[in-house]
């Protein structure tokens, strides 16, 4: 399951009226244009709150009670569902649309869980068809195009630089390797030795400090457009410096205050440091993605850094968030315990 947050802090809110408007805006909320799939989106007094995704073949019973008790702990009172489904062939001549038992399983598990259902939608091939109208002045049998021209919410996510991709794997592709990250196994070997030669001087404090200097200034410079990336030697050093909690935390609480983003280097990082130094940057890639809101790149990065290295907690941290509808916009901002 993929959820997606949208915050709208960032912009004034846009009203949406009615079902094709909605579906205009759906692959603006994920991140890309679903396809095969189940699009759940909650509502709070009619505000947005969070929006979920499950493929068509992960619609068990279990699955769907997951999204919809996930999305009611995220804050969601009211829902509206969408069937994404090219294959269908809705005809109204027969006595149901495509994929009623799903339709029906959805209604039934939000109004079990005590929440509101808005209406359930079937998307196929450009129309859209409503399991819940049965009246042809408003829901004829051919269906209804999705708008052509885009409403006020897609365009204001257009000039905001939001991008709907083709399907999640083009929004995942952002985070595949660059070149042979293997490459870059005897610069990690040089700069995993120039800690340990550091901690034998005496002079890690002094190293560390260094290591984390260069770091904030290459996030913060990574901010700017045209950021040419790193050398080869930075992007060791910096990856084997990720690999120690406490410079990553330090990282980490700097981009969860946002004092710094730096997703173009954790980006950088992610896609060409080798298994498991990818881990630390797909994690903070992750982390600020979602709290931005992005929450199905979130969810992609995080899947990535376990895969990475599948003892890493901090991913394992973030997936546990996305899973338990936790609002990115609620969640108090992350303070490292006091020393004493």
């Amino acid at each position: 399951m993929t959820i997606s947050e949208y915050a709208g802090s960032a912009s004034a809110p846009h009203r949406i009226s009615g079902p094709g408007e909605l579906l205009q805006a759906v692959p603006y909320l994920l991140g890309f244009h679903p396809l095969a799939s189940l699009v759940l989106v909650g509502l709070d007094r009619h505000r947005l709150v969070v929006t979920a995704r499950l493929d068509l073949i992960d619609t068990d019973p279990p699955t769907v009670a997951h999204a919809v008790d996930t999305m009611r702990r995220g804050g969601a009172q009211q829902f509206v569902a969408a069937i994404y489904d090219d294959a269908a062939r809705p005809d109204r001549g027969e006595p149901m649309l495509p994929r009623d038992a799903l339709a029906a399983r959805v209604q039934a598990e939000v109004l079990d869980q005590d929440g509101e259902v808005v209406d359930v939608l079937l998307v196929s091939r450009g129309r859209w068809w409503s399991y819940r109208c049965q009246e042809a002045e408003c829901c004829p049998p051919q269906g209804r195009e999705i708008p052509a021209s885009p409403s006020a919410f897609a365009a204001a996510a257009t000039y905001a630089g939001v991008v709907a991709l083709p399907d999640r794997a083009a929004l995942g592709a952002a985070l595949d390797p660059v070149g042979d990250p293997h490459a870059l196994q005897p610069l990690l070997e040089q700069a995993a030795h120039d800690a340990v030669g550091a901690v034998r001087r005496g002079d890690i404090a002094r190293h560390e400090r260094s290591v984390k200097r260069a770091m904030f200034a290459a996030a913060r410079e990574s901010d700017t457009p045209g950021w040419p990336g790193l050398g080869a030697a930075d992007r060791a050093r910096f990856g084997v410096a990720l690999r120690e909690i406490p410079l990553r935390d330090s990282v980490w609480m700097a981009a969860d205050d946002r004092r710094i983003d730096g997703r173009a280097l954790w980006r950088h990082l992610a896609t060409t440091l080798p298994p498991p130094y990818a881990a630390p940057p797909l994690f903070l890639f992750g982390w600020v993605s979602w709290r931005k809101g992005e929450g199905a790149l979130a969810a992609i990065a995080a899947e990535r850094a376990v895969a990475s290295d599948p003892d890493y907690s901090a991913a394992d941290l973030l997936l546990a968030a996305l899973s338990r509808g936790l609002d990115p916009r609620r969640l108090p901002k992350l303070r490292l315990p006091r020393t004493a």
